[in-house]
This record gives structure tokens, sequence and C-alpha cells, in this order.
């Protein structure tokens, strides 16, 4: 026998009939198919709650967003804007005032002098309604200076007003302060949203 290189293990003799590890047998690779159907299994309904979570949180993070243009959109382009909500779906529409006669100085005129000219339709994301709202005929204007109105503009709101969207995951209390500023609450009196 020749020198062993150093820290070299001698190899084992192996008689002629000793298996080789070549590959799996039909048990195993049946086991291994089993283990990876049943984690499957288990996570398709954990990714359709995160689904249905991020969707909702999808939806109150556009709709806050939306509030906030269409206040702004009032304030600097001095044109009033309504925000028009179908309850029970997750359709709602913003809209401009194109002023009676077409006059720059009736667009910020209080009641409303005109006829809305839809801006944008939007459209929740998939699942997610509007639940409810505390606004008058579910729509809610805002004045050129972003005051939140009724729908007539007859009043300014002195009250926070509401939109509740919701699906499975739960549901998010968009609040339109007096003052026009929106935030987004997880539940009503809950925490606020992180967005």
């Amino acid at each position: 026998m020749g020198r062993m290189g150093c820290g070299a293990a001698p190899r084992p003799r192996t008689s002629g009939t000793a298996r080789t590890n070549a590959g799996l047998s039909l048990i195993e690779l049946t086991v291994a198919l089993a283990i990876v159907a049943l984690l499957i299994i288990i996570a398709i309904p954990l990714l359709s709650g995160y689904q249905a979570s991020r969707n909702l949180d999808l939806g109150g993070q556009q709709l806050v967003s939306d509030l906030r243009s269409a206040e702004d959109r009032a304030r600097t382009q001095h044109y009033l804007s309504l925000v028009s909500f179908t309850p029970a779906s997750g359709a709602y529409a913003v809209k401009a005032l194109s002023p009676t006669g077409g006059a720059v100085a009736n667009r910020c005129a209080l009641p409303v002098a005109g006829t809305w000219s839809t801006a944008e339709n939007d459209q929740l994301p998939s699942g997610v309604s509007v639940n409810s709202t505390s606004l008058a005929s579910n729509q809610l204007l805002f004045s050129c200076l972003g005051m939140p109105y009724n729908s007539t503009g007859g009043s300014a709101y002195t009250t926070d007003q509401t939109v509740v969207i919701s699906n499975t995951a739960g549901s998010r209390t968009i609040t339109v302060r007096a003052s026009g500023e929106v935030t987004c609450l997880v539940t009503a009196g809950g925490q606020p949203c992180a967005y």
C-alpha cells in the first residue's frame, strides 16, 4: 500500500451487491409529492386571506388619495368637486361643476348652479365595496376653499363625515373632517391606517 495523504481517510471496500444512491425509489418520490401537495393545500387559504387584506388596504389608500385630490382640485383650481358613491359596490365618481352660463364667477357659487361633468369614474379593488356613508345622498361636495358640504352645497358639514369600505378581511373607515382633512381608521374608533 502506498502512502496516504495528510488527513485522507481510507475508502471502505464494498461488495458488488451493495445498493448505490443513484435515485429515489417510487415510495420516496410519492411521499415527497404528498408533502408538497399538503403544503400547497395549507397555503392556499392563507394566500387568499392575504390578498383580501391587501385589496382592502389598497382600496383605503385609493379612496383617501382620491378624496384628497378632489379637495385639492377644488381648492387650487377653484372648481367645486363632487364625489358620488354607490353603496354596496366599489364604484364612485369624481365630478367637476360646469357652472350655469359658463361664467367663471359661478364656478364656486353655493348653492350649486350648473351641471356636473364626470372627471373620473373609479372602482375599488376586487371584492372591496362601499359599505356605508354618513353623507347626504351618498355624495360629498368640496367647496373652493376645500371645505366639505352636503351635495347641494346648501350647508357646510360641521361634523366629521365617514365612508366605510369593507370586504372579507375587515373594514376601513375613511373620515372627512369638517376642516376638509381626510383620514383613515382600520375600524371606527380604532387604529389609524398605515397610509
